[in-house]
């Protein structure tokens, strides 16, 4: 057998450089320009540069002067020279004979052998000839390019890339190289003006699409498998061996993942019947697909629907990108404004759903009439204006039980009684119960009772709705939630445990879908507020804080209110400040409804309290007479007269006390938190009128702790020892005061804190006895922690006691401090019933 010609030591002109690894260019090298025998394994999948290697090195050996032989099945193998090079291409492909002489000259080890091949499985037929090679030297392996790869074969030719440039298209191809080689010889450098290069995905996609339809069937069906799964989630019948055929062939990386190019142009160029097939049959298939443009079929555009609406509750994100899809597909865009806003209220945008569903107008009669009317009141009641998602249900009689039952509580809302009765009192329609269906008519008969009937029976049916709503799964639109009015009914009835569980199991149980979980946090952190755990109302803030301006406008107010209240209650009066400006912006949007009640009686007491009445006034008038036309009913009604005859004492005004503790009194008899309230106002009447008894005070302060009002509780029984002159009277009090609320320092309104005028000296009287003792501590040299562990509270609020301390003193250093510090303990030690009264 004669030795192949010679050739040049250079590429020919018409061939130039190939996109080559640069370690393979380096291992190339030495090849090539060692001494004999040649001998190297490369392998790499389709279009990784194998052949263009081969010829490489071909004519470098033979420059060198060796015979250079190229497998064919006229050569003998057997007969060629042990320094001749066998040049041997695809061996993956080699027929049986073919492949056990290159086998056999493979065992030589000092016979010249160049083999290039695709990945091969174990067991393949040319595993032997590779096995072998691999033994004298690792392989030359070709497939993923770099960053440094793609610049050295640029400055090879003499071309360069931007970085913008570059980073895309190694980005888009995967790394691959024959993706990356296409894409270069297709890209403008020198006009590109986009980075994301669009024409060069145009360019290539009938490319990768000709390539892909002369794979097998098998390989084909896979790829386009792949291609259609979510990104990060395997194919259906990811088998080893279709694996690794795909990524012989150039359509995926090494991981089985496709190149973002090769998903682009499949999912671009599969069949409408493809696709259809995808979202009806392939639970994998991607809802985020980039449809090929300008396909307008009904059968996909239902299919893509359909996807949609599976996803709704565990994607949105991607339910909203098939709903588009459907639309561009051909779906009708009323029922895709209407599905794209559902998305949207899933993932708490709500002017994003609004702005969806204000771009259509719903005929009476569409099939997703309800739907849209469940929506728009919701997306109101979300803004916080009740009276709109009333006018809503108002405007379209409701077809469904679930939209009758949201249009009572939207008319409930708002005090109209007789909407409200007769909307809960539909008929369900239907025949097998769902748990939905068994959530709402229990909803219904709840509302029904909370106005009607008996609070108990009420509390108990809105409770068992709360759960069964939980486990049905629901999380469409509502104007309330089943758990907030649960949980709304057992504070109304002084149960704020029962509030608490059922909350609690509600965040437990993703109660409303992912959209309802802040509002079921700030409801459950004013349960904690009311059963004076003050740690984790500030943790719930302190998390929800970060993201207020994502809030809806309803559970924005519910923030400012908590805030407030929690600098009422624990802070001084420029944290209180600090907080009503910040709340001052709800305040102006708001629209109190009957179940934002508690929020308001907070804004109303504090409004006094900050010399801001007229902020308030119209939302307390207003909420009055709303209850007054919803009949005044117990269960509903007493927290805002219990607001109104806090306003009074803080007021001094008994004139304007009084219609809020006959109201008490008249609801006293079917509701335990009014007969308690009632009680509490008449012994507070009688401490404000002189007479302090103290086993009345007591008794009703410790009546208003076990309804969740222990703050009230603690300023009754703080009112009753400043009212007095009875030493044991002052001490047996302030010790109930402190029990009840051990942060806070309980004084009557008339002392309430005032800087001190810089020319007046300070004394121990103008510090509270919780204060005293704080003092004390801190002349023993102890910290806030300590501080805190001594007297049970916190080391903030020790931190917050110290600075009032350091203000009223006028202490400007801390020695300064210490040394009126003593002077007050040695003046209080000499004044303790006078200290004591001061400071109740």
């Amino acid at each position: 057998m004669n030795a192949a010609p010679r050739v040049s030591g250079h590429l020919s002109p018409a061939e130039p450089p190939a996109l080559l690894p640069i370690l393979a260019r380096t291992h190339a090298e030495v090849l090539a320009t060692g001494g004999a025998p040649h001998r190297a394994l490369i392998i790499g999948p389709a279009g990784s540069g194998k052949s263009r290697l081969l010829r490489r090195l071909r004519q470098r050996i033979a420059a060198g002067g060796t015979a250079v032989v190229r497998l064919t099945s006229a050569v003998d193998v057997p007969g060629l020279p042990q320094n001749d090079v066998l040049l041997v291409d695809d061996a993956h492909l080699l027929d049986p004979a073919l492949l056990a002489a290159v086998a056999d000259r493979a065992a030589d080890v000092d016979a010249g052998l160049l083999v290039a091949c695709r990945p091969l499985l174990p067991g393949a037929p040319a595993e032997a000839v590779t096995r072998i090679l691999e033994q004298s030297q690792p392989a030359l392996v070709l497939g993923h390019v770099s960053r440094a790869d793609v610049t050295a074969h640029l400055e090879e030719r003499g071309t360069s890339l931007t970085t913008a440039c570059l980073r895309d298209i190694l980005t888009t191809t995967g790394g691959a190289a024959w993706l990356v080689a296409e894409a270069l010889a297709v890209h403008d450098g020198e006009r590109c003006d986009d980075p994301r290069h669009p024409e060069t995905a145009d360019a290539l996609q009938d490319v990768v699409a000709h390539r892909l339809r002369s794979s097998t069937p098998a390989v084909r069906a896979f790829v386009e498998a792949v291609c259609l799964a979510s990104e990060g989630e395997p194919a259906p019948d990811a088998e080893p061996a279709l694996v690794l055929a795909a990524y012989a062939e150039g359509f995926l990386l090494a991981n089985g993942s496709p190149m973002p190019l090769v998903r682009d142009a499949v999912l671009s160029t599969l069949s409408v019947e493809r696709l259809i097939r995808a979202f009806t049959e392939d639970t994998t298939a991607d809802a985020s697909l980039r449809l090929p443009a300008g396909v307008r079929d009904p059968r996909l555009a239902a299919a893509l629907l359909h996807r949609g609406d599976e996803m709704l509750t565990t994607d949105p994100v991607r339910a909203r990108e098939l709903y588009r899809s459907a639309e561009e597909s051909g779906a009708d865009e009323t029922v895709v404004a209407v599905r794209v806003a559902s998305a949207a209220w899933a993932l708490g945008a709500i002017d994003a759903a609004g702005a969806a569903l204000d771009s259509v107008e719903v005929p009476e009669g569409h099939a997703d009439r309800d739907a849209a009317i469940d929506l728009s009141a919701s997306i109101w009641a979300a803004r916080g204006l009740l009276p709109m998602s009333d006018e809503v249900y108002r405007s379209a009689v409701p077809r469904s039980a679930l939209t009758s039952a949201h249009a009572s509580v939207a008319a409930i809302a708002v005090a109209d009684r007789e909407r409200g009765l007769q909307h809960a009192g539909a008929a369900p329609g239907r025949t097998i119960p769902s748990t939905l269906s068994v959530a709402t008519d229990l909803l219904s008969r709840g509302l029904t009772q909370s106005l009607t009937g008996s609070g108990q029976a009420a509390l108990h049916d809105l409770v068992r709705a709360s759960e069964m709503y939980s486990a049905s799964g629901a999380s469409g639109p509502t104007p309330e939630l089943p758990a907030v009015l649960a949980a709304l009914a057992a504070l109304n009835l002084g149960e704020p445990d029962v509030a608490h569980s059922v909350l609690e199991a509600a965040v437990g149980a993703g109660h409303g879908g992912a959209w309802a979980q802040r509002r079921l946090l700030l409801w459950k952190a004013w349960v904690a507020l009311q059963q004076e755990r003050a740690g984790d109302v500030e943790s719930t803030l302190a998390g929800i804080l970060p993201d207020a301006r994502s809030l809806a406008p309803r559970e924005r107010l519910l923030l400012d209110a908590l805030t407030v209240a929690i600098a009422r209650r624990y802070h001084d009066a420029t944290a209180l400040t600090t907080a009503w400006r910040g709340a001052r912006e709800s305040l102006l949007r708001a629209q109190f409804d009957l179940y934002s009640i508690l929020p308001l009686g907070e804004f109303v007491v504090t409004a006094v309290r900050v010399g801001e009445i007229d902020r308030v006034q119209p939302h307390f008038s207003e909420a009055l007479a709303s209850m007054t036309r919803l009949g005044s009913p117990p269960l509903w009604s007493a927290h805002l007269h219990w607001a109104g005859v806090q306003r009074a004492i803080l007021l001094d005004s008994p004139a304007q006390l009084r219609p809020h503790a006959r109201a008490l009194v008249e609801a006293a008899a079917h509701n335990r938190l009014a007969a308690t309230m009632a009680q509490a106002g008449r012994v507070w009447t009688s401490v404000l009128a002189g007479t302090v008894d103290a086993d009345a005070v007591e008794d009703a302060a410790l009546g208003l702790s076990g309804v969740g009002l222990a703050w009230d509780g603690a300023r009754l029984a703080g009112h009753g020892a400043g009212l007095t002159d009875e030493r044991r009277t002052i001490s047996r009090l302030l010790a109930v005061a402190r029990r009840l609320h051990p942060h806070e320092e309980v004084r009557p309104t008339a002392m309430e804190e005032a800087p001190a005028s810089p020319s007046k000296a300070r004394s121990h009287s103008e510090l509270s006895s919780r204060e005293l003792e704080v003092a004390a501590l801190v002349v023993q040299g102890k910290t806030y922690a300590e501080i805190g562990t001594a007297i049970f509270i916190s080391p903030r609020t020790a931190e917050h006691h110290i600075a009032r301390i350091r203000r009223r003193l006028g202490a400007t250093n801390r020695s300064d401090l210490i040394a009126k510090l003593r002077v007050a303990l040695d003046e209080s030690a000499d004044d303790g019933g006078a200290q004591d009264r001061a400071t109740a």
